[in-house]
């Protein structure tokens, strides 16, 4: 049974299945996903969702997220996260599936990867829905 695509839930996905399904991103050339990169829901309706990747350093302009806000696997509320306020990607409920198969998400349906409603980046962070382009041919992948 797969995820309900709400607020606060965090998954892996393979960024090169989110290219192939048509995934849109707010930034052009950067920066570069890795295979399995975890992605926290901001929003969603009942054909996609909002989702900002996280990264597990520190750079230019990111923001880290309390280890206290996360809950789920230990591989998720162990590893340090931060996100960018200039990066946001629309991906289709059924891309988010397929997505998170492919990377071997290890959260459950029962027992979901999520980060506390309070502490979840606000919409008004990031880019208008207007500077959205397809993520194919502006995101590397390691």
């Amino acid at each position: 049974m797969p995820h309900v695509h709400a607020p606060g839930l965090v998954l892996q996905f393979d960024p090169q299945t989110l290219l192939s399904q048509g995934a849109t991103c707010s930034w052009k050339d950067e920066p570069e996903l890795s295979a399995q990169q975890y992605y926290v829901c901001i929003d969603a309706n009942a054909k996609d969702a909002l989702w900002v990747p996280l990264f597990a350093g520190p750079g230019v302009g990111r923001k880290g997220i309390a280890v206290a806000a996360k809950s789920g696997h230990p591989r998720w509320t162990r590893s340090s996260s931060f996100y960018h306020s200039g990066q946001l990607c629309r991906i289709a409920h059924k891309a988010a599936q397929r997505a998170a198969e492919k990377a071997y998400d290890d959260s459950t349906p029962k027992a979901p990867n999520r980060m506390a409603p309070a502490q979840l980046p606000k919409r008004d962070e990031f880019p208008a829905d207007a500077g959205f382009h397809p993520m194919e041919g502006n995101v590397g992948v390691r």
